[in-house]
């Protein structure tokens, strides 16, 4: 069943048929890139790329791809959200043409780089988001996400024995109503610092995903003894607490929230000095965290923002001026949070007091390249993007 244990398959998806660059409905005969693929449904989803590649089956097969990716990103302006991403590119990889109708060449040219053509794919949806969901690529987020805990902890510059942090992140994450994803069956090796290197956060996403948790809380804390002296004829000890905090999307790997906190206690027993030196920067990282972080959620899955704004055509760096100009358009107050970035394609939860009229006179009035609202269905819009 793949990667992951497969799911309940469902028939329900939220989807807009006609949306994105170059999307038409199939007519006709077709030819087939794979004659043992068979479309379940009549609906297709075509895209037109320019494409170079070493040869035309090159070409051919990177504007599958494209193709595939840039559906799935679609399908993510609906209640549904992507994770183990990177996971999921070598299985797009391995198989693509499993999802694909036809591709027709449209165009050849000869480049220096290569060889150019302006290929037409067309996808089958039905059977990609099919897949995706039994696979558990797809997903739909908790009200309130489940939480994976890492903290690799340190006592007077040792490795702790005990792992006294992460139990009171938990506690304090569940204290506030939060959910905590705890299994022995994905953990990490002791002493692994989630937020040492990208390869140590890949790893714990992948562990994380695995236990369906849809946040990673990673930390690094460090208690030392920083004092001892005599109080009115008692010895009283005194401990200090670093910690440096992070909240993480297990999905896509983004920041949610991060903090640091110092605490000292002090107190006749040391143990006991130790622990609340260590519970209390634990509680102080953790609600600096954690009303930002459900704030966010809530808007960003769970549709509590005013619009759902899906663009089809953006880069990376697109993405981010398109944000920055909705939000100072819309002026004071509005927020617009990346909930997807995938296949080019790019959707917003907008968090405004603005109406819609607003919202289409920042788009109408953008102009880096051409943006022109093509479908809107209640709160869920999508933008045409022309480079």
């Amino acid at each position: 069943m793949g990667i992951f244990a497969a799911c309940r398959k469902t028939r329900k998806v939220v989807f807009c048929a006609a949306i994105g660059i170059g999307m038409i409905m199939a007519s006709g005969s077709i030819s087939r890139l794979n004659a043992g693929v068979i479309a379940e449904t009549h609906d297709l989803l075509s895209f037109e790329y320019q494409q170079v590649g070493a040869n035309e089956e090159e070409a051919v097969r990177l504007a599958g791809i494209r193709a595939v990716k840039a559906a799935i990103g679609r399908q993510l302006l609906s209640d549904y959200s992507l994770q183990a991403r990177d996971l999921l590119e070598p299985y797009i990889q391995r198989r693509w043409q499993n999802y694909i109708a036809s591709s027709y060449v449209l165009e050849r040219r000869f480049e220096r780089d290569g060889f150019g053509c302006r290929i037409r794919v067309q996808v089958m949806p039905d059977v990609l988001f099919r897949d995706l969901r039994e696979k558990k690529f797809l997903y739909l987020p908790h009200s309130t996400p489940y939480v994976y805990v890492h903290v690799v902890e340190t006592l007077d510059g040792q490795p702790s024995p005990q792992d006294l942090g992460r139990r009171a992140i938990q506690e304090t994450v569940a204290s506030g109503g939060g959910k905590i994803m705890e299994t022995s069956l994905y953990s990490l090796p002791p002493g692994t610092d989630v937020l040492s290197s990208p390869e140590a956060l890949t790893a714990a996403r992948e562990l994380a995903t695995r236990a369906s948790a849809e946040i990673i809380v990673a930390g690094r804390l460090t208690t030392k003894k920083v004092d001892e002296k005599k109080v009115l004829y008692e010895d009283m000890v005194t401990f200090e607490t670093r910690l440096e905090l992070a909240a993480i999307r297990t999905d896509d790997g983004s920041l949610v929230g991060s903090a640091d906190a110092v605490q000292r206690s002090s107190d006749l027993d040391a143990a006991t000095a130790r622990d609340n030196s260590i519970r209390l920067a634990c509680e102080r990282a953790v609600t600096q965290i954690a009303e930002h972080s459900r704030n966010e959620w809530r808007k960003t899955y769970k549709g509590k923002s005013k619009f759902d704004v899906m663009f089809t055509d953006l880069s990376d760096r697109e993405a981010i001026t398109i944000q920055r100009h909705l939000e100072s358009y819309l002026g004071h107050g509005t927020k617009a949070y990346l909930r997807s970035l995938y296949g080019n394609v790019a959707v917003f939860a907008l968090d405004t007091d603005r109406d819609f009229s607003a919202l289409e006179r920042a788009i109408v009035d953008f102009k880096s390249f051409d943006l022109r609202i093509t479908d809107r269905q209640g709160r869920r819009i999508t933008v045409d993007v022309k480079h």
